[in-house]
């Protein structure tokens, strides 16, 4: 990975972990490593993956998607599950 993709990366990943401190005390979740604190992380990951993909379309002049979206994250999550189940 290039430089410039690492410090993508980690202002990418800086946002995140601000947004989940935000969503947390939103939602009144107390206990960061509980179910609710989980769901809070995959909402602001899944966040995330749609505000880039969004951005990647809009700046390709592409049209942006929400359902094709949700159906390449579906694929993509069954493609990675079915390699784990190779490697396990």
């Amino acid at each position: 990975m290039s430089t410039q993709h690492k410090q993508a990366m980690d202002a990418v990943l800086q946002a995140a972990a601000h947004d989940i401190v935000a969503t947390l005390q939103e939602r009144d979740v107390a206990d960061r490593h509980s179910e609710e604190g989980d769901l809070v992380v995959l909402d602001v990951a899944i966040l995330h993956a749609y505000r880039i993909f969004m951005r990647i379309c809009e700046e390709n002049g592409l049209e942006v998607d929400a359902g094709y979206f949700a159906d390449l994250a579906a694929d993509l999550a069954e493609e990675v599950a079915q390699d784990q189940d190779y490697d396990d």
